[in-house]
C-alpha cells in the first residue's frame, strides 16, 4: 500500500510543471509582436507617398496613408499584420472613389514595406514600395 500512494503523489507533480511551461511559451508569442509605428515614406504607383502608423495593438494598427497625385489623396486605415509570415493588410476607411485595399510584405527587419493596392472601385491594381523613417 505505501508503494501505492507514492506513485499517486507523483502524478499530482505533473500537471504543476507543465502548466507552469505552458505559461512560460504564452509569454514569449507576446513579446514577440514588433512595434511597427511610424513614419514609412516611398513610391505609390510613381508618385511619392507616406504613410503614418499612429496606433498599434497588438497585430492590429491605424494610421493614415498621403499619396501625391496631381489632386492629392489622403486617407485613414486600419490594418493587421502576422508577425511571422511579415504580412499585412490595410484597408481605406474614408469613402471615396478611390477606397481600396492594401496587402503586401515586410522586409525582415521591417523597415521596408511593398505590395500592391486594389481599387474597390473596378479592381486596378497599383503597386508601392515603403521605407521607415
Amino acid at each position: 500500500c505505501i508503494l501505492f500512494i507514492t506513485g499517486c503523489e507523483k502524478k499530482e507533480e505533473n500537471p504543476v510543471q507543465q502548466s507552469a511551461v505552458v505559461a512560460d511559451t504564452t509569454k514569449k508569442v507576446i513579446n514577440e509582436i514588433p512595434d511597427i509605428k511610424g513614419k514609412y515614406s516611398g513610391i505609390f504607383d510613381n508618385h511619392s507617398t507616406s504613410l503614418n502608423i499612429r496606433e498599434q495593438e497588438g497585430i492590429k494598427f491605424k494610421g493614415s496613408i498621403t499619396i501625391n497625385y496631381r489632386q492629392v489623396i489622403n486617407q485613414q486605415i486600419s490594418g493587421e499584420f502576422d508577425p511571422k509570415a511579415l504580412t499585412f493588410f490595410m484597408t481605406d476607411l474614408l469613402h471615396s472613389r478611390f477606397q481600396g485595399k492594401y496587402s503586401g510584405k515586410f522586409s525582415e527587419d521591417r523597415s521596408k514595406m511593398a505590395g500592391n493596392f486594389t481599387m474597390n472601385l473596378d479592381g486596378s491594381k497599383f503597386s508601392f514600395k515603403l521605407t521607415k523613417k
